[in-house]
Formats: structure tokens, sequence, C-alpha cells
């Protein structure tokens, strides 16, 4: 017995009519009338009272209704849920998008409120890591996308698309002598103490290269997680520190000091990582598309 057998036996038994229950699954009368002889053969019992016209049940033919019927319509209705599913792709699934804390927390609230308005099914996981884990969760299939920074050196099992760039900043107190300077060099924010970011954030990385490349000894007393934590640290006198335009909000030119430090390190790149060759669903490839139009909608760096 399978399962197209109790199909033909549920539409016959509803239908009272072998050749109605054919034309219904568009099936030829003998083909009908052999599955219905199949499980009378298997079963040892009749099914159908062939005598009568319409033809009827016989007792077992009832017994038996009574336990395919929920069968063949539960079945029925979960097809038809699966068409519905399978019509509309970008309606379900889930994905994992990996970006730095502050972007998670700044820059990522309004494109996933768009997107959920949109597709409101769909499940987002989001993972607020630094530039060195993003890489090599991308790299290992971890993550589905990433937001940040173009990987220092080419990684052949990487794809990066450009979506802005951005210029470093320095960071310090209010009224910090630094910001009278009329330029800053590497050898004088060398002389104050660092509230950074890990070793492992792009940030540091670049700036940290910089610095020993020109010799030059430094100290960093505090590390943190978020540079909205380190901020916070440098706004209260306990250093300097370094960052991307784009961490800096418009809020924070009344507690802190911002000086853009263009021409003593490099702009940098932020763009979506992906990993080469990997299937990304409907739903990722139309958050892809949301964060590029809401990224490009700010064009002015901040």
């Amino acid at each position: 017995m399978n399962v197209r057998e109790l199909i033909s036996f549920y539409h016959v038994a509803r239908l009272s009519s072998i050749s109605k229950a054919a034309g219904f699954l568009d099936l030829g009368q003998p083909t009908v009338t052999l599955h219905l002889q199949k499980m009378e053969r298997e079963f040892g019992v009749t099914l159908f009272d062939r005598i009568k016209r319409p033809i009827q049940l016989t007792s077992d033919g009832v017994a038996f209704y009574d336990l395919v019927k929920p069968m063949v319509e539960n079945l029925a209705e979960s097809m038809e849920a699966l068409k519905s599913q399978m019509e509309y792709p970008e309606q379900r699934g889930s994905f994992v998008i990996g970006a730095y804390p502050d972007l998670v927390l700044h820059r990522l609230p309004d494109i996933v409120r768009s997107f959920r308005d949109r597709y409101p099914s769909v499940q987002i996981k989001l993972v607020a890591t630094s530039y060195t884990d993003i890489l090599d969760r991308v790299s290992a299939g971890d993550l589905d996308l990433a937001l940040g920074n173009r990987p220092e050196s080419e990684v052949p099992s990487l794809e990066f698309n450009h979506l802005f760039s951005s210029q470093f900043v320095l960071v310090t107190p209010l009224g910090h002598e630094l910001l009278d300077l009329p330029e800053i060099t590497l050898s004088d924010i060398a002389r104050w103490p660092l509230v950074l970011l890990g070793p492992k954030s792009y940030t540091r990385r670049i700036l940290e290269r910089a610095l020993r490349e020109a010799g030059l000894s430094y100290n960093i007393p505090i590390e943190i997680d978020i540079m909205e934590m380190a901020k916070r640290y440098v706004e209260v006198g306990l250093g300097i520190s370094v960052t991307n335009e784009y961490m800096v909000q418009p809020e924070d030119d009344s507690r802190i000091g911002i000086r853009r430090l263009a021409g003593l390190l490099p702009t940098t790149d932020i763009g979506l990582i992906t990993l080469k060759g990997k299937f990304l669903s409907r739903s990722v490839r139309n958050f892809m598309d949301e964060l590029v139009l809401k990224l490009n909608e700010r064009t002015d760096g901040r």
C-alpha cells in the first residue's frame, strides 16, 4: 500500500464513484480500480459494495475510511502549505549576519526594522564581534554575510562588496590640547594614554602598525570591547582614542573632541563580506539589498 492508493480510496469513498474520483485525480479509471483492488487484497477485506449504484462503503470500508480520512486531508493541507511557502521564498527562512558591536548598535537597528516590516516571518541572528572574528566566521561558513572592513590582504575564499569609505578620527576629552594643533602626528598621539578596542579590531591593528613602523612607543592602559564605551572613558579624561568616523554619532560633538586624521592613517572601506560559492537564500539577498539601500542614504560617513 502506498499514499497514492490511500488517496484514490479516499476520493472514491467521498464521491461514491470510481469514474468521478479518477477525473478528480486526473488518473485513468483502470488505475483507480487497481488501487482499490490492491488494498482489498492486502487487507483481505471488501471495501466497497460494487453491486449498488452509486457504490457504497462496506462496514469494513467505513472503518477504513474513518482512519484514512484525517491522514489524506492533513496531507492535502500540508501540500497546500508547502506550495504556498515555495511560491514566496522571500517570506520565510533565517540567516546570520555579523558586524562590529557599534555597527550592530547604531547602524543596523533601522535597517533590521525596515526589513522586518516587509518580511516579518524571516528570522535574523545578529552576531556582534571583531574584525578578525568576522573574517574567520565568514570563512568557516558560520555567518551568511557580514558588514565590516575590507580584508587587509586578499583572502581568496572571501568576496568583498564595497559600500562606503570612512576616515579615521581622533577622539579626546573636550578642550584637549591636541584639538588645537594645526596638524596632528603619530608622535602626538603616542604621547597620550590610549583607550582602544581589543587587538582583533581593525582600527587598533591599523593604528598599532603605523606606530610601530614610525618607531614610536605607546601605552594602552585601557582596552574595551565596544567603541561606545571607549568614548565614555575618553569623555571622563582617562585617555584618548582613535576610531573610524562612522563610529561617531552626531550627539558625540557635545561630549568629546573629534578631529579627522586624513592623511595620517589610510581611508578605510566598509562593505559586505560573504563566502565565495556559498548559497545565499532569497531572504539573505533581500536583506543585502535593504542594507545597501539604507547605508547609501547616509553619505556623510557619520
